[in-house]
């Protein structure tokens, strides 16, 4: 039997792919101790699209998001050759056997999605030039206006409205996440978890013109909930304001652990793994 503690991400739109650097702010803590057998990792590439490839990497040496990133980049840079490497959305999980010693022990999944940008050294000469006001703050009507948009969106997705959810999506996440797969995702999490038990909003973030991402205004939601099987679940939403003053989603991550696994981690794994899936509060 294996235990297995699972991270989904879906990450769309403007905010889906940054430069390498910025998505590897986890450094080589995420390596597991030196008395775990030295295995060679395995790496799979996929071709998904016009210079976008899904690389699977099954680890031994790696035990969070940020040591396997670290460990893909070589493969990543050998098969975007030239141009510059982009990590987009990816899922994990972390498998460890139950029962008798192995001689494979805990091994990392990381399925990493890349896209292959601009030969190095090419200047993006249209690009618009963005001035960033940092006295600048969000009106009340904006904060009201998402703090509805997010219960809206938790409410149709914990009551299994998926049609109603999905609309909630940006455009261009619809584009690169379908209504199928998302709901499926949806489906499955919610068949886990049982009924939602509360659903809270910890902090919301507001950004302005922010770089690696298109000029505008965007709000991050992080949130936390309990539900009948899984004490554990925090993430956040990214919301985009259109034109009009209304806003789309165009990111969303949550990270979870149901019960059963959490009764076999002591209280310090616990603190470790709410702090590494980011959870606030």
């Amino acid at each position: 039997m294996l235990i297995q503690i699972r991270r989904f991400v879906c990450l769309v739109s403007t905010l889906a792919a940054f430069p390498v650097s910025a998505q590897l702010g986890q450094s080589a803590s995420g390596t597991l101790a030196s008395t775990q057998p030295t295995l060679q990792s395995e790496i799979a590439v996929q071709s998904i699209g016009d210079d976008s490839f899904r690389l699977v990497l099954k680890s031994y040496n790696s035990s969070t998001v940020g040591a396997g990133q670290q460990e893909l980049l070589p493969k990543a840079k050998e098969v975007c050759g030239a141009k510059t490497v982009s990590y987009g959305k990816y899922q994990f999980k972390t498998m460890e056997p139950v029962g008798p010693t192995t001689a494979s022990g805990t091994f990392l999944v990381l399925t990493q999605d890349i896209t292959c940008g601009l030969s190095a050294g090419t200047q993006l000469s249209a690009a618009p030039t963005i001035v960033r006001d940092e006295r600048w703050r969000p009106t009340d009507a904006q904060v009201q206006h998402v703090e509805r948009q997010s219960n809206t969106y938790f409410a149709a997705k914990d009551g299994r409205r998926y049609k109603d959810a999905y609309e909630l999506l940006s455009t261009s996440a619809k584009q690169i996440t379908s209504f199928e797969r998302w709901s499926s995702v949806a489906q499955n999490f919610n068949s886990k978890a049982g009924e939602v038990l509360h659903q809270d909003i910890k902090k919301i973030t507001w950004y302005k013109n922010p770089p690696q991402a298109a000029p505008g205004t965007y709000a991050a939601v992080d949130f936390s909930s309990q539900f009948a099987n899984v004490n554990i679940h925090c993430g956040y939403l990214v919301w985009f304001e259109q034109g009009d003053g209304s806003f789309v989603m165009v990111r969303e991550e949550e990270n979870f652990i149901d019960k059963v696994m959490e009764q076999k981690m002591n209280p310090n794994e616990l603190v470790r793994v709410r702090s590494e899936f980011g959870c606030k509060g």
